[in-house]
């Protein structure tokens, strides 16, 4: 996928994730895990660090999904709310 269709499709999925759509979280995670992994995984010692950290950061981002802003932005709030989840550790089960 083209990044700027990305980025406009993962806008979409983040307001119907907002509305509580599981299908919208599944296929988010799909259009952008891949690159979540990779950034992790550059921040992290070890490939379960990364992976807990993303399964951590995916239930910060259906929590979190209802104070997303929709726009051209949407790749950026990801990575951030990635980031967020990963400084602070937040446990990726506990949601």
């Amino acid at each position: 996928m083209v990044p700027g269709r990305a980025s406009a499709r993962a806008d979409d999925l983040l307001v119907l994730i907002a509305h509580g759509s599981t299908k919208a979280l599944a296929e988010l995670y799909d259009l952008v895990a891949p690159l979540l992994l990779a950034l992790l995984r550059s921040r992290h010692c070890t490939g379960d660090q990364a992976n807990d950290a993303l399964v951590g950061a995916f239930a910060r981002i259906w929590r979190t999904a209802p104070n997303y802003s929709p726009g051209p932005h949407a790749l950026d709030w990801i990575i951030d709310e990635t980031q967020e989840n990963a400084s602070t550790g937040v446990p990726g089960r506990a949601a």
